[in-house]
């Protein structure tokens, strides 16, 4: 009985294989027609990028400034601009975007901002492409208006072409959300308490565990942190809600298949009465515990902000001579201040090292190669998750003055303008 098993098996092969070549004009074009796509696409994309024109700007606030990182959500708001994608309304729309798409290779615009060590100082970057710098510089004098701007070289340009190799060794991370993304994680307003005055607040700068570790790098070493943001639409909202939905237990709308349409329709034909399921409905908002309560009001609460599809990088760079395995857990510990049991938090959505299988050796160096090749090139990460303005605001601003770490670079002396009656000689 196997053997005749067997047998059948072969000849069903055998039947299936003679078929395919029998009609090979059939199913091969289709076949080389999206190949080509698939390959014009990448080619057209990988020009495209790599004719952008990018300017990266160093930033330095003033030793007393006193600004909320709400001063920084607003920038981010004022930001939303850069990278957003009308939705298509028309056929004639979606088509223009899949040809711009395939033959062109354009993606959305995006911008980063960054938080680098470099040998014992931090310093605060945005990157932007050239079109978009005269926007970025506007906003970012509106919102902090004794901030110096200056153009700089590519720190990333005084390191190996590509890490690491016999004499430079890097480690790093991509970091993503521990839950859906409708959830949001602790931000700012969390580490704020109110005084006694109505100015007196007292604020516990959520950047303090990172601008350490950044502090504590020495000569030599190199420890940034990318945050790449590109405008999003409102679409995560409608998943969103979603959660919602399942937070207040809503029961799904059942779906009827054909058989019991059919049996519906045979009851009404026959006059008899319809058998409906009982009916369950949502817990109200009152009804909810209170930890359930305030997952509600946080989620509601990042309905109203603008969002951002957005990725975090992580990147370790050292001469081996050099080189503190310990650098990267110190500052990945940082990112525990923004989680919440009830809420979100972020997590380790790729990490080179390879602790399981065959060539573990050649597979972590090949994705420390892959991870350093993309924070140099600040390539967008393939799969985004979403953050709100505030979340934006809130694992990136200028620290408070009451932020001690000496390796901050600050603004010496504010500028001014010139008296109106200064003689003129």
């Amino acid at each position: 009985m196997a053997i005749d098993s067997l047998i059948l098996t072969l000849s069903g092969v055998l039947t299936a294989v003679s078929i395919l070549f029998l009609y090979w004009w059939v199913w091969i074009p289709p076949v080389l027609f999206f190949l080509w796509l698939e390959v014009s696409e990448q080619y057209a994309k990988t020009r495209y990028l790599s004719e952008m024109k990018w300017v990266l700007l160093e930033m330095k606030v003033p030793q007393d400034v006193h600004r909320s990182p709400k001063a920084m959500e607003q920038l981010f708001a004022a930001l939303h601009s850069i990278g957003g994608v009308p939705p298509a309304k028309s056929w004639l729309d979606k088509f223009r975007a899949w040809r711009g798409r395939i033959f062109k290779g354009q993606v959305p615009d995006w911008f980063v901002f960054e938080i680098v060590g470099l040998g014992g100082q931090i310093h605060f970057y945005i990157r932007v492409l050239e079109s978009h710098r005269g926007v970025a510089e506007a906003q970012i004098y509106a919102h902090y208006p004794e901030a110096e701007l200056s153009q700089v070289p590519d720190y990333m340009a005084q390191l190996p072409a590509s890490a690491p190799d016999e004499t430079f060794e890097v480690n790093g991370q991509e970091m993503g959300l521990s839950k859906e993304d409708a959830y949001p994680i602790r931000t700012y307003i969390e580490f704020e308490e109110q005084g006694a005055g109505k100015e007196d607040v007292k604020r516990i700068d959520p950047l303090g565990p990172v601008a350490e570790a950044l502090n504590a790098m020495l000569f030599g070493e190199t420890l940034g942190i990318q945050y790449l943001f590109r405008a999003s639409d409102d679409s995560w909202i409608k998943k969103g809600q979603a959660v919602l939905d399942k937070i207040h237990e809503k029961p799904e709308k059942p779906k009827e298949n054909v058989f019991e349409k059919g049996f519906k329709l045979m009851d009404a034909a026959l006059g008899r009465p319809a058998v409906t399921p009982e009916k369950k409905e949502a817990k109200t908002y009152g009804q909810l515990g209170p930890g359930a309560q305030e997952t509600v009001k946080a989620i509601e609460r990042s309905f109203t902000k603008l969002a951002f599809y957005a990725g975090i990088r992580i990147l370790y760079a050292a001469p081996k001579d050099r080189y503190v395995k310990e650098r990267l857990g110190q500052v990945s510990a940082g990112f525990k201040l923004f989680a919440s049991q009830s809420l979100n938090g972020f997590k380790s959505e790729f990490s080179p090292d390879v602790k399981k299988g065959f060539n573990k050796e050649a597979k972590t160096l090949e994705n420390k190669k892959k991870l350093y090749g993309r924070y140099r090139q600040r390539a967008f990460p393939i799969k985004p998750f979403i953050l709100t303005t505030e979340e934006a605001a809130t694992i990136f601003h200028f620290p408070d003055v009451g932020l001690r770490t000496p390796s901050l670079p600050r603004v010496q002396a504010k500028k001014g303008e010139p008296p109106v009656n200064l003689p003129v000689v």
